[in-house]
């Protein structure tokens, strides 16, 4: 996190006053000391967001200059206002995420796409909320997922007991399709899909598939691996295996809509 000068002094301050209120409260009864401390702490620690929070010029200039150079890709024709269902929300919602760069991106394609008579069939005013609930690894996600325009192949795998219709929870994610993020687990990718998937951009179905080839080779990904070998070594008496139900992912019909409306 990149904190701007204002709000180091900020902090500096804070820190500074903390030190003489010790003091000056150590004969008053431990509640009352505990409290003034807390909240001269909560105010040091809340202190480099306003840092992160774009005032309208600063807003107004970036969005100046990045709407432009896709602007300059559309015939002047072509252009127009946005829709203000549209424009209002999104530029609020710049003032308190434009520091993060993956979402400030889709923002800022959107609204000029909204600007754009060809795209007036594909940007919705829905959109914006739907970015305003992601995160950057959402986003990251259904980018993923967006590259490939038909049913993909995903596991809902388990640790279980050979024979015994039984097995571990909590072991594996609960959806899995062979890859994750960088930076992130795979346990997050999958709770990044559940995501999705109540945003209303993906369809998760279980137990459904598009073919049987593929699954295996899910199945046999280090990290599925590795997780049977750590069962395996914590339970020698238990003859385990890699199972779970075969089943598909896809972006439908909305998501790709959003997709097109958001690059």
């Amino acid at each position: 996190m990149i904190i701007d000068p204002e709000s180091s002094k900020e902090i500096v301050n804070e820190a500074k006053a903390l030190a003489p209120e010790v003091y000056k409260d150590v004969a008053k009864p431990a509640l009352q000391e505990v409290g003034s401390v807390a909240g001269r702490t909560v105010k040091a620690f809340l202190a480099p967001l306003r840092g992160l929070l774009w005032g309208w010029e600063r807003i107004e200039d970036f969005v100046e200059t990045e709407v432009k150079k896709r602007l300059d890709k559309i015939p002047e024709e072509k252009r127009k206002s946005p829709e203000p269902e549209i424009a209002v929300p999104l530029l609020q919602a710049l003032t308190y995420t434009a520091q993060n760069e993956t979402l400030r991106e889709m923002y800022v394609n959107l609204l000029a796409n909204a600007m754009n008579v060809d795209k007036n069939n594909v940007v919705h005013p829905s959109f914006v909320e739907i970015i305003k609930q992601m995160n950057s690894l959402d986003a990251k996600v259904f980018d993923e997922l967006a590259k490939i325009n038909a049913y993909q192949k995903i596991l809902n795998p388990r640790i279980t007991i050979k024979g015994q219709g039984k097995f571990f929870t909590g072991a594996t994610p609960e959806w899995y399709a062979g890859w994750t993020i960088e930076g992130y687990s795979e346990f997050d990718v999958s709770a990044s899909l559940v995501r999705l998937s109540k945003f209303g951009l993906i369809e998760l179905m279980f137990d459904r598939t598009a073919g049987k080839d593929g699954y295996d080779s899910i199945r046999s990904t280090p990290f599925l691996r590795s997780i049977l070998n750590k069962y395996q070594t914590g339970n020698a008496d238990l003859e385990l295996e890699i199972g779970g139900t075969e089943s598909i992912v896809y972006v439908n019909e909305y998501g790709i809509q959003f997709k097109n409306a958001c690059k």
